[in-house]
């Protein structure tokens, strides 16, 4: 799954720190600004294919106390990630990021029960695994 490398491409790039306000595939109640990455493909085992190209995809979440803030973050996110490509998110990971395509734009789900300003936009990667005894 391609959201934990995301992380690091995120803590690489200035967006926070892992464990701290950037998590993967569960959001907790504190901090009340943070980011979280959620793996949107459906997980697959290693053996399960033959080939080197797999689809993955993300979905990314902003929340923030501040509406306008939200809305920075997560848009300066969309236009950094655009364009991404050929290299992988994570140093040393075994994934190739080839292609970046837009699942959905960011844009507000509104508030939470908390009262806090939420934002997503999701995206779908061709990911080239190397070094993977299963694949071609």
């Amino acid at each position: 799954m391609i959201g934990k490398d995301f992380l690091y491409w995120l803590e690489t790039n200035g967006y926070g720190t892992k464990g701290v306000d950037i998590f993967h595939n569960f959001q907790p109640l504190k901090p009340d600004n943070c980011i979280t990455v959620y793996d949107i493909t459906a997980p697959s085992i290693e053996e399960s294919s033959s080939l080197s190209v797999d689809q993955e995809a993300i979905q990314i979440n902003v929340r923030n106390i501040d509406q306008d803030i939200c809305n920075e973050i997560i848009e300066d996110i969309h236009y950094n990630f655009m364009g991404f490509g050929g290299e992988p998110l994570k140093n040393g990971s075994n994934k190739i990021v080839t292609m970046v395509f837009i699942d959905t734009v960011p844009h507000s789900i509104g508030k939470n029960e908390d009262s806090l300003n939420q934002w997503v936009s999701s995206y779908l990667m061709r990911v080239q695994t190397t070094y993977n005894k299963y694949r071609l």
